[in-house]
Formats: C-alpha cells, sequence, structure tokens
C-alpha cells in the first residue's frame, strides 16, 4: 500500500513579464507567493507539485519564456515529467504539467520538454509509489471534448490493476454555475461510463480539475472530484461571470492505503 502526499496548483495565467496585470490581479506575484507558501510549509512533505492547466495566457513565446524564468526552469526533463523548478525557495522540486484550454501544447512542450516531440494532446500515465497518475487532455478549446483517442487512452489505462488518480483540466461535473457549466463535454456521461465500470471504479481514488477557478469537493457515484482555486483571479460560483478578491488556494494531498485525502491551503498575497 503507498504512502505519499504531492500538491497541486492551477490556472496561473502568466503574462509575457511577470509586472504585467489582469483583472487587476499579477498572476506571476501571486504564483511566486504560492509557491513560496508551498516551500516554507509543506514542500518537505510532499513528493512534487502537479499544475493542471492554463500555464500560460496567451499562448506565445513570451508568456512561455517568461514561465520558464519565473519558474527557474534549467532541467532537460521529458515528458511526462517531472520538471525541476527553482523559485522561491524550492530547488529542484519535481513539477508535473498538465496543459488547459489556454495552452498550446507544441510551445509548452518547446519550453518546458525541449527534448520531447509534442504530442497533439497530453494524454500520458506515470506511476509514482504504486499509484497510476492519468493525465487525460480535454483539448485546447474552452469547453471540454471527449475526444476519440482520450477516451480510448483512458479505457486502457484503466485496465491497470494499480490504483489510479485522473488529471484533467476541465471539471468533470456541474458545479452549479451556469456559464461555466457549459463548459462541461456534451459526452461527459461517456467518461463516466468508462471511470465506473464495475472493476475500474474501485481503483479511482479522485478525479482533479481545474479550469473554473473555484476550490470545490463533489463526487460522483462515490469517486471523489476536486477542484480548486486559481493563483491566478478566483471567480465566484454563481450563473454569471464574477470575479472575487480572494487569496489564491492549494491542495496538499494525501495517499495512504489507497485512500486519498486531502487540505486547502489559502495563501496571503
Amino acid at each position: 500500500m503507498s504512502n505519499f502526499s504531492f500538491i497541486q496548483i492551477t490556472d496561473h495565467h502568466l503574462l509575457e513579464t511577470e509586472d504585467k496585470l489582469r483583472e487587476g490581479f499579477s498572476p506571476s506575484h501571486a504564483l511566486r507567493m504560492v509557491m513560496k507558501h508551498i516551500a516554507e510549509n509543506t514542500a518537505g512533505k510532499a513528493d512534487f507539485i502537479v499544475s493542471t492547466g492554463d500555464l500560460v495566457e496567451p499562448e506565445t513565446h513570451e508568456t512561455y519564456q517568461c514561465a520558464v524564468r519565473l519558474l527557474g526552469i534549467r532541467s532537460r526533463a521529458a515528458l511526462p515529467g517531472p520538471q525541476k523548478v527553482n523559485v522561491e525557495g524550492l530547488q529542484d522540486y519535481p513539477m508535473y504539467f498538465l496543459p488547459g484550454n489556454h495552452d498550446d501544447r507544441q510551445l509548452m512542450t518547446h519550453y518546458l520538454f525541449p527534448d520531447s516531440k509534442a504530442p497533439d494532446l497530453y494524454n500520458l500515465t506515470f506511476v509514482h509509489k504504486d499509484v497510476q497518475f492519468i493525465f487525460m487532455d480535454w483539448g485546447p478549446d474552452t469547453k471540454a471534448c471527449f475526444f476519440p483517442e482520450t477516451r480510448e487512452f483512458l479505457r486502457e489505462t484503466l485496465q491497470t490493476d494499480l490504483p489510479s488518480v485522473i488529471v484533467c483540466h476541465h471539471q468533470v461535473k456541474r458545479i452549479g454555475a451556469r456559464w461555466l457549466d457549459a463548459f462541461l463535454a456534451d459526452d461527459i456521461a461517456d467518461f463516466w461510463e468508462i471511470v465506473v465500470k464495475p472493476g475500474t471504479k474501485e481503483k479511482v481514488l479522485a478525479v482533479l480539475c481545474g479550469h473554473t477557478h473555484i476550490t470545490y469537493e463533489e463526487e460522483y457515484r462515490g469517486i471523489p472530484i476536486l477542484g480548486l482555486r486559481s493563483t491566478a483571479f478566483p471567480f465566484a460560483r454563481a450563473d454569471d461571470f464574477q470575479i472575487l478578491l480572494a487569496p489564491p488556494h492549494y491542495r496538499y494531498i494525501n495517499i495512504q492505503n489507497n485512500i486519498l485525502t486531502s487540505r486547502i491551503y489559502k495563501v496571503p498575497i
């Protein structure tokens, strides 16, 4: 049985330079403060960080160059990683990256994993201490799309005997905010049909999501669904677009004896 911890962060929306603002927020400063909090409070107890998408916005050479500088990425790691980050007290700290709808898969690979060939979709897996992590890519659009190749990838990877954590950018269930719920895949029922199949469901420890910029804990047929507030600018859980003035979150996750639990840290900025 496995026993380890890791950290989830999401939706950083980094700009061309660290001093630029979006919606009145400084995405670079906020991410630095999150990484500083991790370095000072949880990094020593966790094995790695996973970012669940939207590293930059817009997706340009300049924004990815800014991201690489901010995170202090110097290694030549290959996909799926981890990369090593050096920022705000973290030294060669392992970090995994899943793209979001605002990420360009070609540019992201070029700057973060320059020795790797860019996949059309980041449908990737890695195993850590006998737990399989499934990175599934819902595509580059705001609205999720369950591509045939992703469908087959998910079906095949869940045939393992290992306990698994599914890691997504897009949400996988309605969260009660009309404008955000419109981004749910039209065929989301097909996703859940694969995941809750008898003999498979028992191996899925949780689904981690970003995209909505909202922290939530839901479930579907007993499978935990964990959403997370953006490090850049949080949204309100409301029917219409609203931005909150609120501290960024990160999620500290522990897996012990194939049971996944987590807690949320608020980061003052």
